[in-house]
């Protein structure tokens, strides 16, 4: 059985060998994995991190040493996505104490800024700072993937949500149609900025995180926070939004920190029946459980 945030021992406040934990939750993408690592070889400051890539893959790759540069733990199920990311903290704090940054990604990424390390590790004096969501730019849509929700959303909307995703072929519709939308958005805005002087992309206070790369401090830990969210995947950013704000802590959205994602690559743009019915109880839970309707009396 898989141990609970609750379980762990999070509190440790010694100095830390690591200034950021990288867990990287893959399923299959041997190919996306391995691009993705080496963008990691490329930032400056690598002796502050520490890689662990949590496989989810039935007999996929082999263990190694919890403690090197870049460890891989090979889970005998499928525990998704944080479940294997708790799986994989978990690990992790039986030999270090609690890094001032753990980060949770797919492996669908790249990272090509050099000083993406030394420019999260000028962030960590920001007081109240629960997790940063960085500019996450789509080759699919050709969009900024953040800020994921720029406010909270109300409780008709998450409802809509639930309703609509039930339905595997509204799902998959919404699902094409919000990528093609996107698509032609992007090229518009990217013709737009050619013939004018572009505007400044602006930070500050968001809702909620794209889930693909998710910067959550060592405050967020410390303060209570957790990775129990009991559904296998999708949803993750509501759960993770309102535990932020159950804790009174800021989500920042940052541009200045830039990651590439080809997403997809391990779940697909259209959604198999069986990804459907993950969709829809992620869908369910987060609108019953943060955003229950008010029946008039």
């Amino acid at each position: 059985m898989l141990p609970q945030m609750s379980d762990l021992r999070l509190l440790d406040v010694g100095e830390s060998t690591h200034k950021a934990l990288l867990i990287c939750v893959k399923y299959g993408a041997g190919e996306e994995t391995a691009k993705y690592l080496e963008s990691l070889s490329r930032l400056q400051g690598q002796s502050n991190l520490h890689v662990l890539i949590v496989d989810n893959t039935v007999g996929g790759l082999a263990d190694l040493p919890i403690d090197s540069s870049c460890a891989t733990l090979r889970s005998d199920e499928n525990l998704g996505y944080f479940g294997g990311a708790r799986w994989g903290i978990s690990r992790y704090l039986e030999e270090h104490p609690l890094p001032d940054w753990v980060i949770i990604s797919n492996v669908d990424l790249l990272i090509t800024d050099p000083q993406f390390l030394e420019k999260l590790a000028a962030l960590k004096a920001a007081p109240g700072l629960g997790a940063i969501a960085p500019r996450i730019s789509s080759v699919l849509t050709g969009r900024n993937q953040n800020p994921f929700m720029r406010s909270r959303p109300s409780a008709i909307r998450m409802h809509i949500y639930k309703w609509l995703y039930r339905s595997w072929l509204a799902l998959n519709a919404h699902e094409l149609a919000s990528a093609v939308f996107h698509r032609i958005r992007s090229a518009v805005g990217r013709s737009k900025r050619t013939r004018t002087k572009s505007s400044p992309d602006v930070g500050g206070k968001i809702y909620a995180p794209h889930g693909s790369f998710l910067i959550l401090s060592k405050e967020y830990f410390a303060a209570g926070g957790a990775l129990d969210f009991p559904c296998f995947l999708f949803g993750e950013e509501i759960y993770l939004a309102e535990n932020l704000r159950r804790l009174n802590l800021d989500v920042i959205y940052e541009p200045s920190l830039e990651v590439v994602h080809q997403e997809h690559k391990s779940t697909k743009l259209l959604k198999s029946r069986k990804l459907a019915r993950f969709v829809a109880s992620s869908a369910a839970f987060c609108a019953d459980t943060y955003f229950p309707l008010k029946l008039a009396r």
